[in-house]
């Protein structure tokens, strides 16, 4: 009888001690795996940018795609004190799996913390990003106010944008080093 009882004794301790080992808690884990990545061009990726074929004028002067095929905004001649519209200049389009929102920030500086202004593109600079019902595309950080400003573009879907650019109160004879960030979440 008492073999019995020891070897219940022990059969416990072990099977407590496995469970304790086998829990899943760790400090740790470095493993490494593979990785493959392939980009292309932003008129092809899941979320592409192109310039709007059916803009009343010639797209192509104002949206060019550069060497590594992104695109680019280039305006001359802008008035200086008005604002200049060019509508429906660019579409984008989700040919990902699944709903985004999506949206323009400032500058969306790391997650979680407030937009670094600076960009040039919207409250703090003369170009905005107008969706087609006329709002702006531009909002506060994305991470913490995702409605603010977006539009939800389904998997097939696009949105045909405007560019709005005013120089009322910058006053720019120039302005070059403008970045647009564009968000999908």
């Amino acid at each position: 009888m008492e073999r019995r009882k020891f070897l219940f004794g022990a059969g416990s301790t072990v099977i407590g001690a496995s469970a304790l080992v086998g829990s899943g808690a760790f400090s740790s884990v470095n493993a490494e795996r593979s990785v493959d990545v392939e980009t292309t061009a932003d008129s092809s990726a899941n979320l592409a940018f192109y310039a709007n074929e059916e803009y009343e004028g010639d797209e192509g002067e104002y949206v060019t795609e550069d060497k590594i095929e992104t695109i680019a905004f280039s305006f001359e001649d802008v008035n200086r004190n008005a604002v200049t519209k060019y509508e429906d200049l660019f579409v984008v389009k989700n040919n990902g799996t699944q709903s985004v929102q999506l949206r323009v920030a400032n500058d969306p500086g790391e997650p979680g913390e407030d937009p670094i202004w600076g960009s040039g593109v919207g409250t703090d600079g003369p170009m905005d990003i107008k969706h087609p019902e006329g709002g702006s595309m531009v909002g506060g950080n994305f991470q913490q106010t995702r409605a603010e400003g977006s539009i939800e573009l389904g998997p097939g879907e696009k949105l045909v944008l405007t560019v709005e650019l005013d120089t009322r109160e910058f006053g720019t004879d120039s302005w070059t080093d403008g970045t647009i960030y564009f968000e999908a979440a």
